[in-house]
């Protein structure tokens, strides 16, 4: 979001990308940005319990002292300034706009797409796409990719509902997930657990688009393509604990885990104990 002539004070700046959907946590401090435009769709959510700044449109909208949680969008082209007149803390979430114009052609919105600036005091689904993404900053987790491309799918089919010029209108599935299907996606699960296969890989398996595939799969399982790999890796894991006398650190790597505090962590979230206490529960 900072511009080569830039003049706002940064004290802070974290950002991480993947496919389609990137991420920038800042802090900064008084000061102005030019007016310039980014190529995605900006979604700004404020981390400031105040934010006392004013952001204009070439287009003639304005937005002035965000609170804690509030959504800015900024269509993709629509050039932006931003002026800061004291310290404040955002998350900057920038997407693809292919993913958005997917979206409404995948769930059969056939109105117009166009994204349209907003400010929004309260939005639950944008905030909690944006914490997860900035946890999954925080951790610096390398195998989120699948998880990043749910929630940039989320994203996206929230934008084409809520904040583009189409009709209000629910949108339509058409066809599902049936057994085979089902069946072919959970066996390539369980031969690429270990990997970092994203849900456009798990979409081409079933022979779907990923925005019809992510919504079918949970209507056919319960949970989220994403919750049902760490289920994979975590049933793996314990199959390592049983067995055999491996280092933890190797478990969880041989599991499809690149940290041993992320495994450690979800193992616990998910089983109640730990490794090695579900390890000891077996030896004799």
């Amino acid at each position: 979001m900072q511009s080569e002539n830039s003049s706002f004070n940064l004290i802070q700046k974290k950002q991480a990308a993947w496919n389609g959907i990137s991420l920038t946590h800042y802090r900064v401090g008084p000061g102005q940005i030019p007016e310039h435009l980014n190529q995605e769709h900006l979604i700004a959510l404020s981390l400031s319990e105040r934010c006392q700044s004013e952001i204009r449109l070439a287009s003639g909208f304005r937005a002035r002292d965000q609170q804690k949680g509030s959504v800015c969008i900024i269509p993709s082209g629509h050039p932006f300034a931003v002026n800061f007149e004291a310290e404040s803390e955002h998350l900057a979430i920038f997407l693809d706009p292919s993913l958005v114009t997917r979206a409404a052609a995948e769930t059969n919105v056939s109105s117009r797409t166009e994204v349209i600036e907003s400010c929004n005091p309260n939005d639950p689904v944008i905030q909690s796409v944006g914490l997860a993404l900035l946890a999954e900053l925080e951790t610096q987790n390398a195998g989120s990719r699948l998880y990043a491309d749910s929630l940039a799918n989320l994203l996206a089919l929230h934008l084409v509902r809520h904040y583009t010029g189409t009709e209000n209108s629910r949108p339509r599935f058409v066809g599902g997930l049936s057994g085979k299907k089902l069946k072919r996606v959970l066996a390539f699960i369980e031969e690429n657990y270990a990997g970092d296969p994203s849900l456009g890989d798990l979409a081409t398996v079933a022979g779907m688009s990923t925005f019809h595939f992510a919504r079918q799969f949970k209507r056919a399982t319960g949970t989220t393509p994403h919750q049902y790999l760490l289920r994979a890796r975590i049933d793996r894991a314990k199959e390592l604990l049983m067995r055999s006398e491996m280092p933890l650190v190797d478990v969880g790597f041989q599991a499809g885990f690149s940290h041993q505090s992320h495994f450690s962590r979800l193992f616990r979230k998910l089983t109640g104990t730990t490794p090695q206490s579900y390890r000891l529960r077996f030896q004799t």
